[in-house]
C-alpha cells in the first residue's frame, strides 16, 4: 500500500470540520466540498468583477482629487465591512450562533440572531440620526476646502450604507452557519455589478463635472446596500428564518459576542487600519495619491482575497474542533499545511506583481482619464505593496490559530505593534517616496506583525513544525526568484518582437510572460523537491490513473 503524504493528509484533515448543524446533519465530505466550491466560485467571480469595476472607474475618473475624496469616504464603510464582516463577526458571532444552533435548536438560534439584529438596528438608527445632523450642519455653516466638503457630502450617503452592509454581514454569518453559502457569497457580486453599471451610467453626465458624477454614484451605492441585503433574503427564507423585533439586552450570549468582538476585530484590523492611515496621510502628498493607493492596493488584494481569506475561513472551524478535542498535533500540521500552501500560491503572485507592475497597471487601467503618470504612480504603489503579500497572507492563517485557541489578546497586541511601526515608517518614507512610501510602510509593518505572531504562536500556543515551514518557504522563494528573472528578460524579449501600445499587443506580451513564468516557477519547485508540488502532482496522476478492468 502506498503511503500518503502529509500534504494529502492535511487536505483530508481540513475538510473534516464540525458536522453541519442544519437538516443535512449527515452530509459528508462531498457536500462540504460542493459548498466550498460554490463559495470559491462566487469569490472568484466577485474578485473578477471587482477588477472590471476598477478598470471602468479608472477610465471614467482617472486619479483626480474628486476621486480621492470619493474613495476616502467609501473607505469608512469598507473598513468596517472588512474587519467586522470578514474578520470579527465571523470569529465572534458565528461560533456562538453555531453553538446555540447545535445545543438549543434552530428556533433559539434564530431568536439570538434577531436579538443581535434588533440591537444593531437600534444603535445604527440613533447614531445615524446624530451623524446626519452633524454632517448637514458642517456643510451648512462650515468653511473648508472643496476636497473636505466633498468628503463630508459623500459620507452622508456612506454612513447609511455602512448600516445596510453590517446587517448583511450578520445575515451572512447566519447563512454560513447553516451551510447555505450562495446567497451570502453572491452579495459582494451584486455590489460590483451595481457599481459597474452605475459608473457607466454617470459618465453620461460628464459635462456636469466629476464631483456631480461621483455624488450620483454615492447615491447608487446606497441602493447597492439594499440589494446586498435582498439577495440574501431568499436563502434566509429557505432555512426558515424570519426577522422579528426582539429587544433583550440581558440575553447572556449577546454579552459574549460583544466581549469577543472588539479584541477579535482589532486582531484582524491592522492592514485595514494601516490603509486608512495611509489614505489620510496621502492628502498631504497631493491630488491623485489616494487614487494611486486605492488601485495599487486593489491589485494586491486580488491574490490575497482569492487564497488567504478563503483558506483562513476554512481553517478556523477545523482547527478549533481539533484543539477542543485535544488533537493539538493535528492542528499544528494543519497550520503548517495552510502556511505552506499559501506561500506556494502567493509568492509567485508577489514576484509577478513586482517585476510586471508597470505593464500590468498600463494594460488594466491606462485609458480615458487614467494617463501615463497615473500608471507610473500606481505601479510604484503596487510594487511596494506586493513585497509584503506573503506576510499579509500568512497573518490570516496564524491569526486563525490564536482565535481557535481562544487567545484574542495576542492578535490585538500584534495590531498595536503593527500600527506603531506603520505610522513611524509612514513619517519617514512618505516624503522621499510619496504614496509609494506609504505603501512600503504598510508592507514593513505587515512583515513585522507576521513574524511576531508566528513566533508567539509557536512558543505559547502550538508547536509548529518550524523546519518544515522554513525549508518549504526557502525552496518556494528560490523558485520565485528564478521566475522573476525569467519574467523580466522574457518580457523585454517580447517587447522587441511584439512592440506597440495597442491593447492586443500589451495583452500578448503580458499574458505570454505570465504563462511561461508560471510554468518556470512550478518546474523549479518540482526540481527543488517542494513537497506541496510533488504531492499535488501525485494526486493528479493518481486520479487520472485508469481503473483495472476484469479480463
Amino acid at each position: 500500500m502506498d503511503k500518503t503524504s502529509s500534504f494529502e493528509n492535511s487536505c483530508d484533515n481540513l475538510s473534516q470540520g464540525p458536522e453541519p448543524v442544519n437538516d443535512h446533519a449527515g452530509a459528508g465530505k462531498k457536500q462540504l466540498v460542493k459548498a466550498a466550491g460554490v463559495m470559491g466560485s462566487m469569490t472568484l467571480l466577485s474578485r473578477l468583477l471587482g477588477m472590471v469595476r476598477d478598470i471602468v472607474s479608472a477610465k471614467a475618473f482617472g486619479t483626480t482629487w474628486q476621486l480621492d475624496a470619493f474613495l476616502y469616504a467609501f473607505m469608512i464603510p469598507n473598513f468596517f465591512r472588512r474587519i467586522i464582516g470578514e474578520g470579527g463577526l465571523n470569529s465572534a458571532f458565528v461560533p456562538i450562533y453555531s453553538g446555540i444552533l447545535q445545543q438549543k435548536g434552530r428556533e433559539e438560534a434564530f431568536r439570538f440572531a434577531n436579538i443581535m439584529l434588533t440591537l444593531m438596528v437600534t444603535a445604527f438608527v440613533v447614531i445615524l440620526f446624530f451623524i446626519e445632523i452633524a454632517l448637514a450642519a458642517v456643510l451648512e455653516w462650515g468653511v473648508m476646502p472643496a476636497r473636505v466638503e466633498l468628503i463630508i457630502d459623500f459620507l452622508r450617503f456612506f454612513f447609511p450604507y455602512l448600516a445596510l452592509i453590517s446587517i448583511s454581514a450578520l445575515w451572512m454569518g447566519v447563512l454560513n452557519s447553516h451551510r447555505h453559502f450562495f446567497g451570502a457569497a453572491f452579495s459582494p457580486v451584486a455590489l460590483n455589478i451595481i457599481w459597474i453599471a452605475g459608473t457607466l451610467w454617470v459618465t453620461v453626465f460628464a459635462d456636469k463635472g466629476q464631483a456631480y458624477q461621483l455624488r450620483m454614484l454615492a447615491g447608487i451605492m446606497l441602493f447597492a446596500g439594499v440589494v446586498q441585503m435582498a439577495v440574501e433574503w431568499p436563502s434566509l427564507l429557505k432555512i426558515g428564518y424570519t426577522f422579528r423585533w426582539i429587544w433583550d439586552r440581558a440575553y447572556p450570549d449577546v454579552k459574549r459576542v460583544f466581549a469577543l468582538l472588539l479584541p477579535v476585530t482589532l486582531g484582524f484590523a491592522a492592514m485595514q487600519i494601516n490603509l486608512m492611515v495611509d489614505m489620510t496621510l496621502s492628502f498631504w502628498i497631493g491630488p491623485g495619491a489616494n487614487s494611486s493607493l486605492w488601485y495599487g492596493n486593489r491589485l494586491m488584494q486580488l491574490p490575497l482575497g482569492l487564497f488567504a481569506v478563503g483558506m483562513g475561513t476554512a481553517l478556523l472551524p477545523a482547527i478549533a474542533s481539533q484543539i477542543a478535542a485535544g488533537k493539538t498535533q493535528l492542528a499544528e500540521k494543519n497550520i503548517s499545511f495552510a502556511l505552506r500552501s499559501i506561500f506556494l500560491l502567493v509568492i509567485p503572485c508577489s514576484a509577478g506583481l513586482i517585476v510586471l507592475s508597470t505593464p500590468i497597471v498600463r494594460f488594466l487601467f491606462e485609458r480615458g482619464e487614467f494617463d501615463a503618470e497615473s500608471t507610473r504612480r500606481t505601479a510604484q504603489v503596487l510594487l511596494c505593496y506586493a513585497i509584503g503579500l506573503f506576510a499579509h497572507s500568512g497573518q490570516k492563517i496564524i491569526t486563525t490559530g490564536f482565535h481557535a485557541s481562544q487567545d484574542t489578546k495576542t492578535p490585538v497586541k500584534s495590531t498595536m505593534i503593527a500600527l506603531a511601526v506603520n505610522f513611524a515608517f509612514n513619517l519617514i518614507l512618505m516624503w522621499p517616496l510619496k504614496e509609494a512610501g506609504l505603501a512600503l510602510a504598510t508592507t514593513i509593518s505587515g512583515i513585522v506583525q507576521f513574524f511576531y505572531l508566528a513566533i508567539v504562536l509557536h512558543r505559547k500556543t502550538l508547536r509548529l513544525p518550524v523546519r518544515e515551514i522554513v525549508v518549504s518557504f526557502a525552496k518556494i522563494c528560490i523558485a520565485g526568484t528564478v521566475m522573476s528573472f525569467f519574467a523580466f528578460f522574457f518580457y523585454g524579449f517580447m517587447e522587441e518582437i511584439a512592440p506597440g501600445g495597442k491593447l492586443l499587443e500589451q495583452g500578448l506580451r503580458l499574458f505570454s510572460t505570465m504563462t511561461l513564468s508560471g510554468l518556470v516557477y512550478f518546474i523549479c519547485c518540482f526540481f527543488l523537491r517542494a513537497e506541496e508540488v510533488h504531492a499535488a502532482a501525485a494526486l493528479i496522476f493518481k486520479r487520472k490513473k485508469p481503473r483495472a478492468t476484469g479480463g
